[in-house]
């Protein structure tokens, strides 16, 4: 057998391993349809009285998204320098600060949220230190990354910028910064999309905007004003999605 039937093989094992850890078959999706069909024919139609009540959580859920993007990318920008292997000062710090990359990223989003609302309390500041903490993970992972490829396509030019009188700091930041930020600028914009769309969800542990008030109208049975939270969820996030793709699109032309 060859090593591409085996490969596979053990995908299909895996597969059919990991679907009878499921404990539950094909039956149990049908006979659950109809709870499902009863349970959104229940939302129609929307209550549109209760949109004016939603614009400050809608806002909040927006402001919680900037402020968690603007805090990570200023942290984000000199970590990704020391956990990049060309540019970091030392393997010592190189390890500590891939260490910290690592672990904000491999803990949940919702997890850092319980986190920080036993610290500081319900409501939108918890959330903002939650997105700040995971945003830092992923942007400096990418940017390292980034560095670590466009590195060696100017190190010659940073060399000369050296033998020019420019200490290793100044090269980097005249040389290396200017090529990798539009790359890093396009990390930014989705992921302040993905920050709106996540905060949503941590309202679940209390941490303000409108996941918060979409918890309290799930728990509540109040199938109608749960309809229109989510629609006006899927509205604000289709608007930034569409304007975030739009930027992104404009800063990798301007990279390349």
């Amino acid at each position: 057998m060859k090593s591409w039937q085996l490969v596979s093989v053990g995908i299909i094992l895996v597969f059919l391993w990991a679907l009878g850890g499921l404990g539950a078959g094909l039956s149990t999706v049908v006979n659950g349809i109809p709870h499902a069909v009863d349970y959104l024919s229940g939302m129609w139609p929307p209550d549109w009285h209760i949109l004016p009540e939603l614009v400050e959580p809608a806002l909040e859920t927006i402001q919680m998204g900037v402020l968690g993007i603007t805090f990570s990318s200023l942290i984000a920008v000199p970590l990704s320098l020391l956990a990049a292997r060309e540019t970091t000062p030392h393997v010592t710090v190189y390890v500590v600060a891939k260490a910290v990359v690592n672990l904000a990223r491999a803990i949940p989003t919702l997890l850092w949220a319980i986190l920080f609302v036993t610290m500081v309390g319900l409501g939108p500041l918890a959330g903002v230190f939650a997105l700040t903490v995971h945003c830092v993970g992923t942007l400096g992972k990418y940017s390292s990354e980034a560095i670590e490829a466009i590195y060696p396509r100017l190190q010659e030019v940073m060399e000369a910028m050296q033998v020019d009188g420019a200490n290793r700091w100044q090269s980097l930041l005249y040389g290396l910064v200017p090529a990798v930020a539009p790359l890093f600028l396009s990390y930014v914009a989705y992921y302040f999309e993905w920050s709106v769309r996540v905060g949503t969800i941590l309202g679940l542990v209390g941490a303000g905007g409108l996941g918060l008030r979409l918890t309290m109208s799930v728990r509540l049975f109040k199938r109608h004003e749960t309809l229109t939270i989510i629609l006006v969820i899927l509205t604000m996030v289709g608007i930034i999605d569409a304007l975030s793709r739009v930027v992104r699109a404009r800063l990798v032309e301007s990279s390349t």
